[in-house]
């Protein structure tokens, strides 16, 4: 009985004393009135450009560690890649006049590819607009398939258009068997897996 009374008490004090928000938050379940909107961030061009510099700084060595990765070193060795073409360190193709000795040290294979990388990324500031994980990702792409077939690319179209390049990019990991039949290959499919998840992370 004297629970009743006290919570009969307690009521009758919360409709007097806040009305609104006791009808409002507790007999009608409506939503508070006095929760905020959240509001929008602002950034300036030199915050923009303080991010997009650090993203790409991150994006840039995760980008050499992959390639290290999914190229392979071959003992330091020269080699012939999946095209035919003479190949040393992590996919450095050797041109005409280079020389090497038999073997190269991680360290002189790694010096090779962040210099050929370094192209790479100055060609996709020349064709393009892209900042961050996104200049990374066209200058993983130039590295990858030469600055020649970018320039031909629907997904540089794409890029171009600030439209999406998931679909366009898959399109890049197809080969042709014996029998002249499209192939895909799983092993440059997870490559452009992951062109894409970093194309698509947020500035």
């Amino acid at each position: 009985m004297k629970f009743y009374f006290k919570s009969s008490f307690l009521l009758v004090i919360g409709m007097l004393f806040a009305p609104n928000s006791f009808f409002g938050g507790f007999i009608f379940n409506s939503p508070a009135t006095h929760v905020k909107s959240e509001k929008k961030v602002v950034l300036s061009n030199a915050e923009k450009n303080y991010i997009s510099k650090y993203r790409f700084e991150k994006g840039y060595e995760e980008a050499i560690e992959f390639i290290k990765k999914h190229e392979g070193f071959a003992g330091g060795k020269a080699y012939y890649d999946a095209a035919g073409i003479k190949t040393i360190g992590y996919g450095h193709v050797i041109k005409p006049g280079e020389h090497f000795p038999e073997r190269i040290t991680r360290q002189q294979a790694e010096n090779l590819l962040r210099k050929d990388f370094d192209k790479a990324v100055r060609a996709a500031e020349r064709e393009t607009d892209t900042e961050g994980y996104k200049k990374i990702v066209v200058a993983h792409f130039i590295y990858a398939k030469g600055i020649g077939n970018f320039l031909k690319s629907n997904f540089r179209k794409k890029v171009l258009a600030n439209e999406p390049v998931d679909d366009e990019l898959k399109k890049w990991c197809y080969y042709r068997n014996s029998e002249g039949v499209p192939v895909r290959s799983e092993y440059i499919y997870k490559i452009r897996l992951w062109e894409i998840e970093m194309y698509n992370r947020e500035m």
